[in-house]
């Protein structure tokens, strides 16, 4: 039970600090544009820079996911803005 519960917490605490702000920065440009119409052009750089600081702080995890989120949501609103696909 003790090994469960400590595999658990490891990985909560891999998407805690730098790495919670670099995903939910990430889910939000993505998800904004298609429900609001209205999309975050600073948002996803927010979350590259908070992405690399959890990387760098051992949040690997969480630091990969949320950069992949925000170049996702980087596309996202370049689409939104009309810069890419018109």
């Amino acid at each position: 039970m003790a090994v469960g519960a400590g595999a658990a917490g490891g990985l909560l605490w891999q998407f805690s600090g730098a790495a919670a702000w670099s995903v939910g920065c990430g889910l939000v440009s993505i998800v904004v544009p298609f429900v609001l119409n209205f999309y975050f052009p600073i948002l996803p750089i927010i979350g590259l820079i908070n992405g690399v600081q959890a990387l760098r702080r051992g949040r690997v995890i969480g630091g990969i996911v949320g950069l992949v989120l925000n170049v996702i949501g980087g596309i996202v609103s370049l689409f939104a803005s009309g810069l890419i696909g018109g």
